[in-house]
């Protein structure tokens, strides 16, 4: 126990002093968690410059220019007469998005007829575009309403009436896991999971590579040395994690509606595995500089085999079957399940066997690798 305890705090103490792997298994998840949010803390799009091309010019489509131009989505910043300086604008970069109003668009309304109206936007963005919707859309939708409500009240008594004939049945639509629809409490949460696994991976994988070259500070030999090496990983790990749940999120105000008991249970798993899978693979690492090289690539496709930025039903059955190779893939849907959206820890029991059996896997071939840095001579 005393040689486990010594390779135990050598490890932390090579950490500490190694700056570039302190830098990324320490200072990195720290700087991460105000950097990334930080752009995305309006958490929605407001107020996107568009125009609108008015070829009507009736009392009815300026209403609709009014109720476009008091959306909180858009902002309008001119009204043209013809579609070309619409297009124009939009290729040049002056607007993200416009609608044109064509001819006879009031006259059709008054005769019955379906009135339509056209809507341009960028699609290189697409959150810009699907604000630009959205504005757009409520805008049609708010002129619609003002239309049906002036014509039932010409058969009804009052506007109550009106309304309630209009509109017998309503519905009142509420998020579960993401009341505001922002698009950081969306993907701040997944991506965390993942740059938690990603920094201890290169951080644990220059380490071993260091060791490679200049020599370990204990014999490796030893597996309950390298056990030792297993728990200061996931010491790291889990209070990188606790930080992330219990005060990044916190402060972001994003949901949390999972179980302390349950989330800490997932985190101490998730920690364990994803250390021994980066002792795995930095066993492998003969030079320290082969960790920038070789996994620093590999972040993207991960965040892809997720689940949570593509949908997994997309993805071809073999690369699906090799993503649960990588802890996040299931370590990500574990934690959004139960912290984002509530759900208990038995209903992710099939995403925790995933990683209790990547982390059997790692832990048996960690027993019986033989090849380990030497000793570093005295």
């Amino acid at each position: 126990m005393g040689e486990f305890l010594r390779s135990y705090w050598q490890t932390l103490i090579a950490i500490v002093k190694d700056r570039n792997v302190l830098l990324l298994v320490i200072v990195g998840p720290i700087v991460y968690s105000f950097y990334y949010p930080f752009p995305y803390s309006p958490e929605l799009v407001r107020e996107i410059p568009v125009a609108i091309a008015d070829l009507d010019r009736s009392s009815v489509s300026r209403e609709l220019v009014r109720l476009a131009d008091a959306s909180p989505d858009i902002k309008v910043i001119g009204v043209v007469d013809d579609a070309e300086s619409l297009q124009k604008a939009l290729r040049d970069g002056d607007i993200e998005g416009g609608m044109i109003i064509p001819h006879g668009f009031s006259r059709n309304i008054k005769r019955g007829k379906t009135s339509k109206a056209i809507v341009l936007g960028n699609g290189a963005y697409f959150m810009l575009n699907r604000g630009e919707l959205l504005g757009f859309t409520g805008a049609v939708q708010a002129l619609s309403r003002k239309l049906e409500l002036a014509h039932e009240h010409t058969f009804t008594l009052s506007s109550e009436q009106a309304e309630e004939r209009r509109e017998p049945i309503q519905l009142e639509l509420s998020a579960a896991s993401n009341p505001s629809g922002g698009y950081s409490t969306y993907v701040v949460p997944g991506v965390a999971i993942i740059v938690l696994q990603q920094t201890l991976l290169l951080g644990f994988c220059m380490l071993l590579g260091s060791w490679r070259e200049s020599g370990a500070p204990f014999d490796m030999t030893l597996f309950r040395n390298r056990l030792a090496l297993l728990f200061a990983g996931t010491t790291i790990c889990s209070l990188n994690t606790f930080y992330y749940i219990g005060i990044v999120y916190w402060y972001q105000d994003y949901p949390h509606l999972g179980k302390l008991k349950d989330l800490l249970a997932i985190s101490i798993v998730f920690s364990f595995t994803t250390t021994a899978w980066a002792i795995v693979i930095g066993s492998f690492m003969r030079y320290k500089v082969q960790a920038l090289i070789h996994l620093i690539p590999t972040s993207i496709p991960i965040i892809f085999l997720a689940g949570f930025a593509w949908p997994v039903e997309s993805i071809p059955m073999p690369i699906v079957a090799l993503s649960k190779l990588i802890p996040s893939t299931a370590g990500v849907q574990a934690f959004l399940n139960v912290d984002q959206m509530g759900a208990s820890f038995t209903q992710v029991l099939p995403e925790v066997f995933s990683m209790l059996l990547l982390l059997c896997a790692s832990v048996l071939f960690v027993m019986f690798k033989r090849s380990w840095p030497k000793l570093v001579e005295q």
